[in-house]
């Protein structure tokens, strides 16, 4: 190990490396290298006669435990650091690997007092040694849930990385905030606030738990936050408390001390947005939900079983993502299929189908190959919400077998041991069910109108079905019996915001004019603010009250960031259009995106006339872009293509696909077989097209997008791009 006698141990004690592991070094390389090489238990057996031998040495204790991390051996990897603290129990990096090893072995919640000494043994040494448990901690914490937390670990990792991890770790960041399947009120920032407190001892109190915070203890802060709340009755400190609760992942503490800090806050705005936080926790947090069964068969001919599946009218053959967006760690499943409530016409166009027959997917299920160098059969996994829909799709499989189907393939039951699962139909909150649908519709049947039912769809959610829908936010009253007592007026306002969020999840977006007149519901009025505002502190549910017309440009530009990141619909569109409407303003953006966000939630919203407006709006853009005007043009028309073919009636189809053939066909001949390949997939009528022919190119350079638009300057397409082809309104 060439390191300087001078230079930091690498076990980073915070000692120099001659004062230190000095003397094991060059053993310890060695043992570094046979582990590389795949030799681990040679060099697990020279670590332990290492530690024997030089047991006041911690790089040999670091080592074994970072060897049987990496081979996710994480319960054994705590014996060595438990050993390295007997003889220095200060080290910081023996804290933090011992925190992040027992919180991968036994969670969150276990570990909690080994993680808060971590933190606070490495602020005294290093703090960014703590780096990998903040991370470690958020990325669990974000799969398990945890929003709130896994945003404030995400946080907390920035705030003591060194400057050369601090990119990465805000890619990490701007990731989860912009993930819109997590409640865009757990998004973004959130900050303990600062309390005028005249007494000396609570003031001392205050900032104890302010820098306990800072150093990620956050159920310690949290209880010295509630100490001063219970003795202030501030509304600040109830809500600090809360968030730290939150942090901590005790949801359940926090959902109660965020409806108390919304009791007592007396700006109607802020009140809800505490009400808002604790229902969506409470929510998250609830034993009153429809789960999903699991039922795993075994299988010894998959061929037999696939083609009885395939005959039932009932059960859809789905796609099966292709290998490179697979995991290559997860066994992925050969093939795929949706059970329907009723049959399902496949050469239908769907003349006859409206919101009381439309087909509902019910059930799920996934087919696994034999993997025979470790002896597992052929697997099968069906899923169904409880309920109807299980009982439903238990006998539609049933019957699509039937007795000598089962002999024929030989389907038996597995019997598992544990109550693990790999089913992917997560729990819905009772609430929630009622808005939750996935329907399956033929293939032919034109995208447009399945558009309209599904806006058709919502509408009755939305005006008729949540308003009689009780809710534990409102003490189990429906949102109309709410609306006539005032005392819910907050938590029904709160109630609305949560809906918010869920349509948001759900693929739609809440216009408060589409909810019930009679509910008195209306958006939050806009912030007070002027040219000294600052919002780098606003929340994502704050930051949405901002009036946009009244920012200066500066404070515009930074609140267009902010907006393009949380891509709250309503709102970002407001920020887009005054952006537009600013020359000034318009010379900082990137308008191709701007006028692509835009026809993106004109789409989402239905609104077709004003979505080929700001298309041909990005179209005129590419015209003035001289560097790249033919192809940033081709890929607006093709953009444009891809929405107009939601509706193939559309007399101007056929002439605007002409179009695209005659002027971009002739340079980049891949899209004529793109066009073809729409024609024949949209059964379109096009009698320019019939007896046309590709015109051989010979190698010509360009490159064929997930999104099925082909692009000049690359490689070519796949030889079965045609098979791959993205159609309009396929996931």
């Amino acid at each position: 190990m060439s390191i300087d006698s001078y230079d930091p141990c690498p076990c980073n004690s915070g000692k120099k490396y001659k004062f230190c592991c000095h003397s094991v070094g060059d053993e310890i390389s060695k043992i570094s290298h046979l582990h590389e090489t795949h030799q681990t238990a040679t060099a697990l057996q020279l670590l332990d006669r290492l530690k024997k031998n030089h047991p006041d040495q911690p790089l040999s204790f670091i080592t074994e435990a970072q060897i049987l991390m990496a081979e996710r051996r994480f319960e054994d990897a705590i014996a060595p650091l438990i050993q390295c603290l007997e003889h220095d129990p200060n080290h910081p990096a023996a804290h933090s690997l011992l925190a992040t090893s027992s919180f991968l072995a036994y969670g969150y919640k276990h570990s909690q007092k080994t993680i808060y000494t971590a933190f606070q043994k490495c602020a005294a040494v290093d703090v960014s040694l703590a780096t990998p448990l903040a991370i470690s901690i958020a990325i669990a914490l974000q799969m398990r849930g945890y929003y709130l937390a896994a945003r404030e670990h995400f946080a907390l990792a920035m705030r003591v990385a060194s400057q050369e991890y601090q990119q990465n770790l805000f890619m990490n960041l701007l990731e989860f905030d912009g993930d819109d399947q997590i409640p865009y009120q757990f998004r973004g920032v959130h900050i303990l606030e600062r309390c005028g407190l005249e007494d000396s001892e609570q003031k001392a109190t205050f900032e104890k738990a302010q820098r306990l915070a800072n150093l990620g203890c956050y159920r310690s802060a949290a209880g010295l936050f509630k100490q001063l709340a219970e003795a202030t009755g501030e509304v600040t400190l109830w809500k600090n408390a809360a968030f730290c609760y939150a942090w901590a992942t005790d949801e359940v503490k926090a959902a109660e001390l965020f409806h108390q800090a919304g009791s007592l806050e007396t700006d109607f705005a802020e009140a809800v947005e505490l009400e808002t936080l604790a229902q969506l926790l409470d929510l998250n947090n609830t034993a009153d939900v429809v789960n999903s069964i699991e039922k795993i068969f075994e299988v010894e001919s998959i061929s037999r079983f696939l083609t009885l599946l395939e005959q039932h009218p009932q059960i859809l053959r789905g796609n099966v993502p292709p290998p490179q967006e697979q995991n290559p760690d997860e066994n992925s499943p050969i093939a795929y299929f949706q059970i329907t409530n009723i049959p399902v016409d496949a050469e239908s166009k769907g003349e006859n189908i409206t919101l009381e027959n439309v087909p509902t997917v019910i059930g799920d299920i996934d087919v696994f190959d034999a993997d025979r160098q470790i002896g597992q059969p052929a697997l099968i996994h069906l899923y169904a919400y409880e309920g109807d829909q299980r009982t439903l799709a238990e006998n539609i499989f049933d019957e699509a077998l039937g007795d000598q189907g089962k002999t024929d393939c030989g389907l038996k039951v597995v019997e598992r041991d544990s109550e693990e699962t790999g089913n992917p139909l997560s729990p819905i909150p009772t609430e929630q069910w009622p808005l939750f649908f996935r329907w399956s519709f033929p293939q032919k049947m034109p995208i447009l109108k399945r558009r309209e039912l599904e806006a058709l769809q919502w509408k009755i959610l939305l005006s008729e079905t949540w308003p009689n829908t009780k809710l534990a936010g409102l003490n189990g009253k429906t949102p109309k019996e709410a609306a006539s007592d005032e005392n819910l007026n907050i938590a029904l306002t709160a109630a609305a915001y949560v809906l918010d969020a869920q349509t948001l999840s759900l693929g739609h977006f809440l216009d408060f004019s589409e909810l019930d007149p009679e509910l008195g519901l209306s958006e939050l009025p806009h912030l007070e603010v002027n040219e000294s505002s600052h919002f780098n502190t606003c929340s994502s549910m704050t930051q949405n009250r901002i009036p946009v017309k009244s920012l200066s440009n500066s404070q515009l530009m930074y609140i267009f960031n902010r907006a393009l990141l949380i891509r709250h619909p309503r709102f970002l569109y407001d920020v887009l259009i005054e952006v537009l409407n600013r020359d000034e303003c318009k010379k900082e953006v990137d308008l191709d995106r701007v006028y692509t966000t835009l026809t993106e939630i004109c789409h989402k919203k239905n609104q077709r006339e004003e979505m080929l407006t700001w298309i041909k709006k990005g179209q005129e853009h590419s015209q003035s872009q001289p560097n790249k005007a033919f192809e940033n043009e081709m890929q607006w028309k093709m953009r444009e293509l891809s929405f107009r073919l939601e509706d193939t009636s559309d007399p101007e189809l056929s002439d605007f696909m002409k179009e695209i053939w005659d002027k971009y066909g002739k340079k980049t001949p891949q899209i004529k077989e793109y066009l073809m390949a729409f024609a024949q997939a949209f059964e379109l009528d096009l009698p320019w097209m019939s007896g046309a022919s590709l015109q051989d190119a010979g190698d010509f350079g360009g490159n064929a997008s997930g999104e099925g638009i082909w692009s000049p300057g690359d490689a070519a397409p796949d030889s079965d791009a045609g098979q791959k082809l993205w159609i309009p309104g396929q996931s």
